[in-house]
């Protein structure tokens, strides 16, 4: 990880990840992302959440950021040429899930950076739901790739997660395989719309009949994420 500069070269963008995006393959294998700097960083006056819904059934809620005065973020900010971060726009789902804000983030060493962060669009959050374990490992493991603090590693450690499985964790990063390769396509928009119907059976449906249509519609879905991986594909848990 290399020093930070004061502000990105032009055309470069800074970002703070704080979820997912911390965990250096996963950086590459969602939308082949290489940094130019990676710089440990904190973001004072948030916090992180699990406050945007997921996949049913596989991937209960997806991370953000909410203001809390007292609380504090830790993350890695990521300088990124334009046509990257416009990547790793579409692998988020372009504007359907997350939307974006500058904010003024601190690094390790005291330097103040304004950088572009993630956090739920207007009309998208939910109630605060324990993510899946496989997720959540994301989010450890990329903690402590980047040389977070130890203090705020714990903490990722301590969080709660969903139900877990064996079978959970190979479906669900099959799934999420899928959505990114579909994401970073020309059909694009045919991964957010078929979330959008995935998760509008919660209300559409009673409950039987909901996890029914939920396994029936995530089973191409799931297939096609394997068959990405046995083609070779990066995988998000593969380590350095």
């Amino acid at each position: 990880m290399g020093a930070a500069s004061s502000a990105a070269s032009a055309g470069e963008i800074w970002n703070f990840a704080y979820g997912s995006n911390m965990h250096p393959a996963r950086r590459v294998s969602r939308a082949g992302l290489q940094p130019r700097e990676v710089v440990p960083a904190i973001l004072r006056g948030w916090r992180l959440c699990f406050n945007i819904p997921g996949v049913p059934l596989l991937e209960p809620a997806m991370a953000s950021i909410t203001r809390a005065p007292e609380r504090c973020v830790h993350g890695v900010l990521l300088r990124l040429s334009a046509a990257e971060f416009r990547r790793l726009e579409r692998s988020e789902g372009g504007t359907e899930f997350y939307g974006r804000v500058d904010v003024e983030v601190e690094t390790y060493d005291g330097r103040r950076i304004t950088a572009r962060v993630f956090k739920t669009a207007a009309g998208r959050e939910t109630r605060e739901t324990p993510p899946s374990c496989r997720y959540l490992e994301l989010l450890r493991t990329g903690a402590r790739a980047s040389g977070l603090d130890p203090q705020y590693c714990a903490e990722l450690d301590a969080l709660p997660h969903a139900p877990d499985s064996a079978l959970r964790r190979a479906c669900g990063a099959a799934f999420v395989d899928a959505y990114m390769w579909v994401s970073q396509g020309p059909a694009r928009g045919l991964g957010n719309r078929y979330v959008r119907a995935l998760q509008g059976l919660d209300r559409a449906l009673p409950t039987g009949l909901r996890r029914v249509g939920q396994v029936g519609m995530l089973a191409p879905v799931v297939a096609l994420g394997m068959l990405l991986r046995a083609r070779g594909r990066p995988r998000d848990e593969r380590p350095e």
